[in-house]
């Protein structure tokens, strides 16, 4: 009885252990891919954005 707990604890820890293992390398690969993607995204132009109204004629009368 007493080896069955023994190997009973021994499994629950290797399950444990596979399952993070598993995990870990998931999160590792998404990680991965979001990178990528990122990387992946088309880059902003380098001209500043045009201002809504300067330059415009704004009519202001009351």
């Amino acid at each position: 009885m007493e080896i069955n707990s023994m190997m009973s604890a021994q499994l629950a820890s290797l399950q444990q252990t596979l399952q993070m293992s598993i995990l870990d390398k998931a999160m590792n690969t998404g990680a991965a891919s979001v990178v990528r993607m990122m990387e992946d995204l088309p880059q902003p132009q380098s001209a500043p954005a045009a201002h809504p109204y300067k330059g415009q004629m704004i009519d202001v009368q009351a």
